[in-house]
C-alpha cells in the first residue's frame, strides 16, 4: 500500500528497471493499483483514494506491505475459512461475501495461526462457509 501511487510506481520503474504490466481502478472501492511482473511473481502497488482510510492504514508511513495475494484454481467455498474474519481491501470492516474484481472472487483475511493478511483470489462466485461473521 502506498500513499502516492504515481510517485511510487515511478520509483519502482527507475530503481529496478521494471515496467508496469497492468493497472487497475475500482472507483466504487476508491482503489487504484499498478502491477509489475517480475519472473513468476507480480508486485502490486496500490493506494486508497479516501484520505481517512489511507491515513488509518498507513499512519505516518509513505508505504507498507499490506498483504500477500494467493490465487486459487478452486472456489473460495472450497477453502477452509473457519475462524477467519473476511474483510475488504485496505480496510478492517467485515464483509459478508467476496468482492467481484475482473471476474474473480476476492477476500482479505488473517487466518488464525498464519497471522499475515492474505488476499484470496478464486474464479467464480462463492458462498463463503465457516468464516467469522461476528463483530
Amino acid at each position: 500500500m502506498v500513499r502516492n501511487l504515481e510517485a511510487s510506481s515511478n520509483e519502482w520503474q527507475r530503481r529496478f528497471g521494471l515496467s508496469i504490466s497492468s493497472t487497475f481502478e475500482a472507483p466504487a472501492l476508491n482503489i487504484r493499483a499498478s502491477f509489475f511482473a517480475l519472473a513468476s511473481a507480480t508486485i502490486e502497488l496500490f493506494t486508497i483514494d479516501e484520505p481517512t482510510a489511507l491515513s488509518d492504514a498507513l499512519g505516518h508511513e509513505s508505504a507498507k506491505i499490506d498483504h500477500i495475494a494467493l490465487r486459487f484454481d478452486k472456489s473460495l467455498g472450497e477453502v477452509d475459512l473457519r475462524g477467519c474474519t473476511i474483510r475488504g481491501p485496505g480496510r478492517p470492516d467485515r464483509i459478508d461475501g467476496p468482492f467481484q474484481i475482473a471476474g474473480s472472487d476476492h477476500v482479505w483475511t488473517e487466518p488464525p495461526g498464519i497471522d499475515v493478511l492474505l488476499q484470496l483470489i478464486a474464479p467464480g462466485t462463492a458462498e463463503l462457509q465457516g468464516h467469522d461473521q461476528s463483530s
